[in-house]
């Protein structure tokens, strides 16, 4: 193959997607990434977290569709890397179902990989109403998790350097994209976790093994936030929970001290 040809075709990206009952919210996401990202091929994995919520779906030319279908619901970290057994392609990314893409983002976010040397790239991330998530942020002490519920609470954002580019501690699993052999190298998500924190400590155990993580405020995707420990006692109950296992742990500690 000549070289301007190998050079022009666009490396596979494989999406893993979990459902919680969330199939109008997948097929707009699937719609949104045929609208804008045309030119790639996609190995989409959908796991049925509710084993019977989501139709078949078929794929087309843009790449395969694979839904994976649960017996029992799973935990976000065994999800996800069930999923990740089962991919084919140079780079696996992981995304919420209620994400929604406005623009083309591979293309830009691929590039930050392979020109800056990052491993674990995300975009921005927006609300409906163009407000920025905080979907990023330097390692999160104890404390911080009690002034975020404190009335008036507002998020220092890391403001990007002059190439839009942020440096954080911590990306939210909202949305993440790195190479398949990043994935294996950081050994996947911890599994002991449940619904919270496995972003945290999968980023924290990236970052203690040399690892850099990115984010590129070049690139938006929209996302509305649940905020569910908010609203919810027995998810507040698994966020603490989560939290406590974190805060006691080797890869908590290890973090502090670098």
């Amino acid at each position: 193959m000549p070289k301007d040809s190998a050079l022009s075709v666009k490396p596979g990206v494989t999406l893993s997607v979990v459902s919680h009952g969330d199939s109008q919210k997948v097929a707009m996401l699937l719609e949104s990434l045929r609208a804008h990202e045309p030119g790639r091929q996609f190995q989409i994995i959908l796991t049925d977290n509710l084993g019977k919520e989501l139709p078949d779906i078929e794929g087309n030319a843009g790449g395969s569709i694979e839904i994976i279908r649960n017996e029992r619901p799973q935990g976000f970290a065994r999800n996800h890397n069930q999923a990740f057994k089962l991919a084919r392609t140079d780079y696996f990314c992981i995304l919420n179902p209620d994400v929604i893409f406005p623009d083309e983002v591979f293309d830009r976010l691929i590039s930050t990989v392979e020109m800056s040397g990052a491993d674990v790239v995300a975009p921005l991330i927006v609300d409906s109403g163009g407000s920025v998530q905080d979907s990023f942020r330097a390692l999160p002490r104890p404390l911080d998790l009690v002034r975020r519920r404190l009335p008036g609470y507002h998020p220092s954002p890391i403001p990007p350097d002059a190439g839009g580019l942020v440096r954080p501690e911590w990306i939210a699993g909202t949305f993440m994209l790195l190479k398949n052999e990043t994935y294996g190298q950081i050994s996947g998500f911890d599994e002991k976790y449940h619904l919270y924190f496995e972003d945290v400590d999968f980023c924290t155990r990236a970052r203690l093994l040399g690892l850099r993580l990115l984010v590129d405020t070049r690139v938006q995707l929209q996302h509305d936030a649940q905020r569910t420990s908010q609203k919810s006692l027995r998810y507040l109950l698994w966020h603490l929970r989560s939290a406590i296992r974190f805060y006691s742990s080797g890869v908590y500690r290890r973090a502090i001290r670098m």
